[in-house]
């Protein structure tokens, strides 16, 4: 599945994590500001070849365990969305954006076509965590759908977070 979309003028394309992807989501990953690692790291602070090939082979349909749906300009990955533990009663959300296209819908736009996806999958209810502080994160969350139902405080980062959900309509 491909969907192109314009962000300022520029087409990008969203699609499934594909095996290829593997070096270019390292470079996205390691690639993102200080600021940006702060609030986004699935994988840690940083990632090796390895941890993204992982992600993939859990990302083939067959595994049923991943949903992961990238933002591609040229041979670039401009932005990370996904949906982990489906198999599980608290399926994980999770949305990184290359710090150039922060702010310009395309997060917004990675968040709708997951959330289709989860409604396509029968999925009754997903799961986020964000940085307490991330206000600009947590209201477009908010605007998703997602409700806040939690906070704590993680002593390892020394962050206080939300603890937000979505309720999907079938």
């Amino acid at each position: 599945m491909l969907e192109d979309i314009m962000v300022e003028e520029t087409k990008v394309v969203l699609r499934r994590l594909r095996p290829e992807d593997a070096g270019a989501l390292v470079k996205f990953y390691n690639g993102l500001s200080e600021a940006s690692k702060r609030t986004f790291r699935p994988l840690g602070i940083t990632t090796q070849l390895a941890d993204c090939k992982a992600v993939i082979q859990e990302n083939r349909p067959e595994s049923g365990r991943k949903y992961d749906l990238v933002a591609v300009r040229g041979p670039r990955i401009v932005g990370w969305s996904f949906l982990w533990e489906l198999k599980s009663e608290e399926p994980i959300f999770g949305l990184g954006i290359a710090d150039a296209h922060q702010g310009k819908g395309l997060g917004s736009a990675l968040m709708d076509r997951v959330m289709k996806t989860a409604r396509e999958r029968g999925l009754r209810k997903i799961f986020l965590t964000v940085v307490k502080d991330n206000e600009v994160a947590w209201k477009m969350y908010e605007k998703h759908g997602f409700v806040r139902y939690g906070e704590y405080y993680d002593a390892k980062d020394a962050l206080h977070y939300f603890r937000m959900a979505a309720e999907l309509e079938q």
